[in-house]
């Protein structure tokens, strides 16, 4: 009686014992994401790869998976590779700005859970369509158009205008079409439209930015126009500057 006794108390030690180890190995489950970083961003086109692997746990086998917001399938671009049964890779092959959105590794030991995640940024290369940058001698009082257009969609894009490092008001003067991308300059007038107008293109799925500046009218029409700006400056801050004197 007093050999069963110690031979079952024996037998629950071990048994606990063997419990504390598989506890701490699953508290020690982890899921490591190779490239080791929070955030990739690629150019459409690229291909993207990325490996989970789940390190801590021998004993038993993990339950390891890949999941996103709308599934894996929603673009058809995503495969999924089990490397070994604790390493799954995926591969966004030919990636598009759909294919943008976080990626969560998911492990599973029993009711343990283990997640990480990364946020895969798929951007449009922003090319202008319109390569002319310098327009010349533009005649007056015509109306002037100039482009900002992009090979993006253009229903991603928002196309902002100034000139002179200030923002272009919309009305009579100046119209925007094509979602902004093209400025008309109605009524052109060499010595007060000459100058340079810049863009900045943005794109807003991806956060992808562009810009680039236009010059119109000759040398000297710039130079007139660069005057005039600076003694308007000028004016306006002696004028502010004098403004407490003539009360």
């Amino acid at each position: 009686m007093l050999y069963s006794l110690i031979f079952f108390g024996l037998l629950v030690q071990r048994n606990v014992q063997a419990q504390n180890e598989i506890g701490n190995d699953v508290d020690e489950l982890q899921v490591i994401i190779n490239p080791n970083t929070t955030t990739i961003q690629k150019p459409a086109g690229d291909q993207v790869s990325i490996v989970c692997t789940v390190r801590g746990y021998n004993k038993d086998k993990p339950g390891v998976l890949w999941k996103t917001h709308g599934g894996l399938d929603r673009t058809g671009n995503v495969e999924i590779k089990k490397l070994d049964e604790y390493t799954l890779a995926l591969v966004i092959r030919n990636s598009t700005i759909e294919d943008s959105g976080v990626y969560t590794c998911r492990a599973q030991i029993g009711d343990k859970i283990v997640t990480n995640s990364v946020d895969i940024v798929i951007f449009e290369d922003l090319v202008f369509a319109e390569k002319q940058l310098n327009y010349g001698e533009v005649l007056a009082t015509t109306s002037v158009n100039v482009s900002c257009e992009v090979t993006a969609k253009q229903s991603n894009v928002v196309t902002y205008w100034t000139r002179h490092e200030k923002k272009i008001r919309l009305g009579d003067k100046f119209q925007t079409y094509k979602g902004g991308a093209l400025l008309e300059i109605r009524n052109y007038q060499p010595d007060e439209d000459a100058g340079q107008y810049t863009c900045e293109v943005f794109h807003v799925p991806s956060g992808a930015s562009t810009s680039r500046t236009i010059t119109l009218g000759t040398i000297s029409e710039n130079n007139l126009v660069a005057c005039q700006l600076m003694c308007n400056a000028f004016c306006a801050e002696a004028q502010n500057q004098f403004k407490p004197f003539a009360k």
